[in-house]
């Protein structure tokens, strides 16, 4: 029987058809569409029709009607107030079977009557109103699932999911505890498209790995603080000591440093068994020789197949406990 799963964000949404009794990946869609549609236009109609159309693209490519479809789990922003189906959070620590029993199944006519399981976020435990615990997420606790599943991680662990937003987020075997969010990946892209350093880096930022120019930008923030080392950049253009690419380098080394900052705090505080970096790259890899230059032990840095299939992984595990109730 197949499945698919709906992967939905701020700017982009993946439909991926999937062969329940494996997880192997059939088909896919991304659709440059997600909330951020919905909070432009005041309505979520956009963003449903697209998915409807990309739900039957996929059906017509692989030949199948909405019989053979078990169900569709939908993870990430689509469960936002600005999604389709607002599902409230499931509060922190949490297990597979809480996120389950916070999910709501819908059968939509957009999406042809396939039942649609609505996977809830997690929000932090807020200890006596502490700003420090004040935290959310939505698609990063089926992430964190897939990768503790594929990875066979057990024990006290802490995930670092780069993004648009990192998220650090600090698991007991399969249990989620909590998690801390940055905005270092929105401010990469800002301050390179509406800053002079737009004129020193490419808008794709780093277009190979450059151990040496990613370090120096990390040492750069973290001895001189951000606003210096960002200067620094422009600089190194006017002055010549790198190029474009090497730039681009130091730049991200330079903005991670005060991640790797609230890292270092949660280290401490949780003084885990191991450390895994997953998330897209170049970020990925970016923490993960950050890391491993401080000589944190036990580094396990995912590899691309393992990233691309957590969320799907997640967001199954969590819909069959949900379907078997019904």
């Amino acid at each position: 029987m197949y499945m698919m799963t709906i992967d939905s964000g701020t700017t982009n949404t993946r439909i991926y058809l999937v062969d329940g009794s494996d997880y192997r990946i059939i088909d896919k869609i991304k659709k440059n569409i997600g909330v951020r549609n919905t909070a432009i236009q005041g309505s979520p109609e956009e963003l449903k029709q697209a998915l409807s159309v990309g739900i039957q693209e996929i059906m017509e490519r692989n030949r199948c009607e909405p019989r053979d479809i078990s169900y569709i789990a939908a993870a990430g922003m689509i469960t936002s107030n600005l999604g389709l189906v607002q599902v409230p959070y499931v509060t922190a620590p949490c297990t597979k079977a809480e996120l389950s029993a916070g999910t709501i199944v819908h059968r939509l006519p957009e999406f042809y009557d396939i039942p649609c399981v609505f996977i809830p976020g997690m929000k932090n435990a807020v200890m006596n109103d502490s700003l420090d615990d004040l935290d959310v997420m939505r698609g990063e606790e089926v992430e964190t699932l897939g990768l503790l599943r594929q990875l066979d991680l057990s024990s006290k662990g802490m995930l670092i999911l780069p993004g648009s937003h990192t998220k650090f987020v600090m698991t007991v075997d399969e249990k989620i505890m909590a998690c801390r969010s940055t905005l270092s990946g929105e401010m990469l892209h800002a301050i390179q498209k509406n800053t002079i350093l737009s004129d020193s880096i490419s808008k794709d930022l780093i277009e190979a790995a450059d151990a040496e120019a990613l370090i120096l930008g990390f040492h750069c923030g973290r001895r001189n603080g951000l606003s210096h080392a960002l200067y620094q950049v422009r600089l190194l253009q006017l002055f010549g000591k790198m190029d474009r690419n090497q730039r681009a380098n130091f730049y991200v080394g330079a903005v991670l440093a005060s991640d790797i900052a609230t890292f270092q705090t949660l280290y401490h505080d949780m003084k885990p068994d191991w450390v895994l970096v997953g998330g897209s790259n170049p970020l990925r890899g970016a923490f993960a020789c950050l890391l491993n230059d401080l000589h944190y032990p036990n580094v396990i840095e995912a590899d691309e197949e393992q990233v691309m299939k957590s969320t799907i992984i997640g967001s199954i595990e969590v819909g069959n406990m949900r379907m078997s109730l019904v």
